[in-house]
């Protein structure tokens, strides 16, 4: 029989298996045709075989779908067909262990006697076998499932007192189960050596440590033994607790580690009344070490032993096991924190001894006291480095939690936030009466009055113009960021257009980066070349952006320039385009609206573009396109605006035109006579102002997006506040 190798998640990979164990036969062996576990007539077929291959599936079945000998059976027949499994012999069988219903079956050949051993065990395995329970619980606590869970608080600095009650708890500290020294090799690489390591069992009431050292012969062989050191902790555990008598077997054990919990939860399945607990505090149990006893006879144990110490000495004799544990943390976080320092000051003179059956030195009640306050100070001025704090400012509970090794925060964020409540309750308590007047939709006026907070919220939306307006008045320095899109032109004899910064950089700093802003493009072809359309005019007309399309009037504006004999031609039309996702072609929405203009107005012809201005980050994007029939075709008719893809559309629709950008010509605006082109504050005045009537524009700079003639009852809004605390001066009085 052979263990064969396999990665270590072949659970999650879906699409393909491999064996787990390969049998080898001494002599051939006749094999079934393929069957379940529990199939009864099993026909035996001509062909032997020598090697024979067992693989195990796990899966976690869900309501609708448990039915594990379907599952297996469709797993063996997909894996031992596919190019991506690749099984070391023909014969073999797959066993399938539903985590979640506890069900299992097997599916392949079988040879003589192996159905009724394969019943046998997997019976034993779903029974008693630790790695499936393991496998289970990591399941359900990654899915919050819990059968009845004891919601047992952590052990910290406020429940620390429980420890030295009646009944029996242990803490259970792993930190040098599994130690190494790092020495380089001969090549310049660096590696790891494991030494001899110890699991550290104590008693807090009565101050008895169980040393279990472990020699470095346990990890021969072994691979990824931080994984495997856990396990090895909690093996032991569950040894010395069947070894205990039954009065002496702790009620409670205090894992210093949350990762020993899962371990040893498996390892005392047997002892289903004694609780594994977690701990907040970061007990310094690993600077057990450091003390020469306990350090050097790890270090020179030659084979795996149990030692037996008492870390209290004789204390319990003169104090409580609560000012032994108390002072056992103490010497134990000063020797973590400054070993050689902790060391002198626990002998303060020659005479002081440590007794042969003693870990510590034998002072006085008084000595002790002394020696516990130079220890404190030890650690505290310690940590007041490290931390960069004042020592003296620390509260009682602050010193008690550095020692226990409990995490604070910061003394000044501890103000703040508790300042932060107390300013919360003030406001709370001072609750102000708001009376509210509105119209309901009959245009009868209710008085309303709040007292909570929330209602007094004031709403923002996404499309918040506020937050809106702020966010333009960046475009300025967007409009020094200008990139022109010019892969994929065609080159059909189409006209090249040029646009002069002047206009471009004007029309960026009057938009919106939500709402798309339009106006229509005039130009001339220069007298030497046809082939070339210098734009000349940008002509904003009012008009109503939204995201994707700008409602536009029915008539064209009109002015003494914007006629053949002076000039000027009508060459398109451009917009800005806030959408995140710009598209590389010519859209539905502008092939649309494109395709309608030109049919709607005569004098729009092929030489017509639709120039967009999209504002990607910090930047701005240009593109021109003209329509090919088929795009005016489908435009014209198309009804669906609310689709980026409607039936029909092809994204072939628009040709992508050259486009160059010039500040050797100069352009100008022409704007709506009254000054207004932005209708989307004043959306009502535009059905009956502008939309179909004929209009007269003049030649003007045109205000932002954002401008007071745009937004009138806004400014009404403010001048109709009734701020009675204000002072008002009339200018004209």
């Amino acid at each position: 029989m052979q263990k064969e190798t396999i990665h270590p998640r072949k659970s999650y990979k879906m699409n393909s298996s491999c064996a787990d164990i390969l049998l080898f036969a001494a002599y051939k062996w006749n094999v079934t045709r393929p069957s379940l576990l529990h199939d009864q007539k099993d026909v035996i077929e001509q062909n032997a075989t020598n090697k024979f291959w067992i693989d195990v599936q796990l899966r976690y079945g869900d309501y609708d779908s448990h039915d594990v000998s379907r599952y297996v059976r469709a797993k063996f027949l997909d894996y031992t067909t596919d190019s991506l499994s690749i099984y070391p012999s023909p014969t073999g069988v797959m066993i399938a262990i539903d985590l979640a219903y506890n069900l299992y079956d097997a599916y392949g050949q079988w040879f003589p006697g192996l159905k009724q051993l394969v019943q046998q065990a997997m019976a034993k395995i779903m029974k008693a076998n630790p790695a499936l329970y393991v496998l289970r619980e990591r399941i359900r606590k990654g899915l919050q499932l819990y059968a009845s869970e004891s919601n047992q608080e952590f052990l910290n600095s406020q429940n620390y007192s429980e420890l030295f009650s009646n009944q029996i708890q242990l803490f259970i500290d792993d930190t040098n189960t599994y130690r190494v020294t790092v020495h380089k090799t001969f090549e310049g690489n660096l590696t790891t050596k494991p030494i001899n390591g110890a699991i550290f069992i104590l008693n807090p009431r009565s101050g008895q440590l169980f040393l279990k050292i472990i020699h470095t012969s346990v990890w021969a062989g072994q691979k990824r033994l931080g994984q495997l050191a856990k396990w090895k902790t909690a093996e032991e555990v569950a040894a010395l607790i069947r070894s205990l008598p039954v009065e002496e077997q702790p009620k409670q054990l205090i894992v210093t580690r949350k990762g020993l919990l899962d371990p040893l939860e498996v390892h005392l399945l047997d002892f289903p009344n004694i609780s594994i607990r977690a701990s907040e505090l970061q007990l310094p149990f690993q600077a057990a070490m450091k003390i020469e006893k306990l350090g050097d006879m790890i270090l020179r144990a030659t084979e795996p032993q149990m030692v037996l110490f008492n870390l209290y000495d004789d204390w319990t004799k003169t104090v409580s096991s609560y000012t032994a544990f108390s002072r056992l943390i103490l010497i134990l976080r000063a020797l973590h924190v400054n070993p050689d320092k902790t060391k002198l000051l626990l002998r303060p003179d020659k005479t002081v001894i440590t007794q042969e059956h003693h870990i510590w030195p034998t002072l006085s009640d008084d000595d002790w006291i002394k020696v516990e306050t130079q220890l404190r100070d030890l650690i505290l001025n310690d940590y007041g480095k490290k931390n960069n704090v004042n020592v003296s400012s620390l509260t009682s509970s602050e010193v008690r939690d550095i020692i226990l090794g409990m995490e604070i925060s910061a003394p000044s964020m501890q103000r703040q936030q508790a300042a932060e409540i107390e300013k919360q309750q003030q406001e709370q308590a001072q609750l102000t009466a708001v009376t509210t007047r509105t119209q309901n939709v009959h245009g009868d006026e209710m008085i309303v009055t709040t007292t909570s907070n929330y209602e007094q919220q004031a709403f923002a939306s996404k499309t918040e113009w506020r937050s809106r307006a702020i966010a333009a008045s960046n475009l300025r320095t967007r409009s020094n960021q200008i990139f022109i899109s010019s892969d994929d032109i065609s080159d059909n004899g189409q006209y090249t257009y040029i646009m002069p910064k002047n206009i471009l950089k004007r029309f960026i700093m009057i938009a919106d980066l939500r709402m798309q802003v339009s106006g229509y493009v005039y130009g001339s072809s220069p007298p030497d070349n046809d082939q070339v359309k210098e734009i000349r005019c940008i002509a904003m007309v009012p008009q109503i952006g939204s995201l994707n399309t700008v409602q536009l009037p029915h008539h064209l504006p009109q002015h003494d320039y914007l006629t053949k004999e002076n000039g000027l031609e009508p060459l398109g039309w451009i917009h800005t385009w806030a959408q995140p996702n710009e598209t590389p072609y010519l859209n539905a929405f502008d092939t649309t609206q494109h395709a309608r203009l030109m049919s709607a107005h005569k004098e729009w012809d092929k030489k017509t573009i639709t120039m967009t201005v999209a504002f990607k980050a910090g930047s701005v994007s240009l593109a021109a396109y003209g329509l090919t029939p088929a795009g005016y075709e489908w435009g014209a008719q198309n009804k669906d605006l609310g689709n980026d893809m409607p039936p029909g559309f092809q994204s072939n629709m628009g040709e992508k035109c050259q486009l160059l950008l010039s500040d050797k010509i100069m352009g100008f605006f022409l704007v709506p006579e009254s000054g207004v082109w932005n209708y989307s504050f004043l959306g009502a005045n535009f059905s009956t102002e502008a939309e179909k009537k004929a209009y007269h524009v003049k030649i003007d700079t045109p205000v932002g997006y954002y401008a007071d003639i745009h937004r009138p009852l806004h400014f009404q809004n403010f001048a109709e506040l009734e701020d009675i605390w204000v002072d008002r001066s009339d200018n004209f009085e």
